[in-house]
């Protein structure tokens, strides 16, 4: 069976587990929190120490595996063994064939055996090999859930819930405010919304609430150099770079975030100039724009004062600065002083 959450989330609320779940996507929080969950669903809290196998899949041979998942339970109920990054994919030939030994593990599983596969490792979707093992898992009755990234609305949404039921109250415009700036990853957002709200304690949490305790992410910061680029303020720019070497972070990590930026702006007017919705990003580039529809309106936004052969010279500019910080001693600091004076000239 192959599933997108809502459906595994029936499923395990149904307490008809499959023998065997592959969890895979680009949703790490979620990989994470539906293994925890079909685990604490079935094995009772008393015998985690006897019938729960939590297994490093890159350390895992195939003997190991064997013995946790042809275990059967002590007093009843079921064994659930959770395997991360088992490599998968090397378990289907070149023909397309699966793994002998592996195949004969899988045929053996007791009814009382759930085995979870989470995989943290990217997985390239389109390989043939990767196609083949879904498909193997669905015919001896598996379960393969795509996890992927929360669009921008659903997690706007988990945030003010979230507050709610903390005693908070955040409105829609500053839940996106707190979006931007700490960035999407699930884990990372309920974490630093935890903290707002403890520091809140009840009542309405402000945008200056969100600043002055949730830790902006480095996307967060970079985005707002970005901003006061886009808008001309050189000031303010050269400030918040500034800001950015102080607090240490890694220049090549600031320029890759910047240059993100633009090459976002470039997508966006390119594929609007053909007539194509900028909304047709998140098909083209899955990785990086699906369920991420914000990234696409503040490029647009962002993007509008510029033609796409300005757009074409600030990618060359932030090549040129790569290209420097990477293979020369230039001091790093100088080299993105002058990137960021000249991005202000395009």
């Amino acid at each position: 069976m192959f599933f997108k959450e809502e459906e595994l989330k029936k499923q395990i609320k149904s307490g008809d587990f499959a023998r065997i779940y592959v969890l895979y996507g680009d949703e790490s929080y979620l990989k994470q929190y539906y293994a925890e969950l079909i685990a604490s669903k079935t094995v009772e809290k008393d015998f985690k120490d006897f019938n729960l196998h939590i297994l490093d899949g890159t350390k895992t041979d195939i003997n190991t595996l064997s013995d946790c998942v042809l275990s059967f339970p002590m007093m009843g109920g079921f064994t659930c063994t959770v395997v991360t990054d088992y490599p998968l994919m090397s378990l289907v030939g070149d023909k397309g064939k699966i793994n002998g030994d592996f195949d004969t593990v899988i045929s053996q599983l007791p009814e009382t055996t759930v085995l979870v596969f989470k995989v943290d490792s990217e997985v390239d979707q389109k390989n043939s090999k990767w196609t083949k093992l879904l498909k193997y898992i669905d015919s001896n009755g598996g379960v393969c859930a795509e996890l992927c990234k929360r669009t921008s609305s659903q997690l706007v949404k988990l945030i003010t819930d979230s507050a709610k039921r903390k005693g908070c109250e955040i409105s829609r415009e500053d839940a996106y405010y707190m979006l931007d700036a700490v960035g999407d990853d699930m884990s990372t957002l309920r974490n630093e919304l935890d903290k707002v709200c403890a520091y809140k304690k009840e009542g309405t949490v402000t945008r200056a609430d969100i600043d002055a305790v949730a830790v902006t992410s480095v996307e967060a910061k970079v985005f707002s150099l970005s901003r006061y680029i886009v808008s001309g303020d050189a000031d303010n720019a050269l400030l918040t770079l500034s800001n950015l070497f102080k607090l240490r972070e890694e220049p090549v990590a600031v320029l890759g975030v910047l240059s993100k930026a633009y090459v976002d702006m470039y997508r966006v007017k390119a594929i609007k100039e053909k007539g194509i919705p900028a909304e047709k990003l998140s098909e083209y580039f899955p990785a990086s724009y699906r369920g991420r529809s914000f990234i696409i309106t503040n490029a647009a936004r962002d993007g509008a004062k510029y033609s796409l052969s300005s757009l074409k010279n600030a990618l060359f500019m932030l090549f040129d600065a790569d290209r420097r910080l990477k293979s020369t001693n230039e001091d790093a600091k100088a080299v993105l002083e002058e990137l960021v004076l000249r991005l202000l000239r395009i």
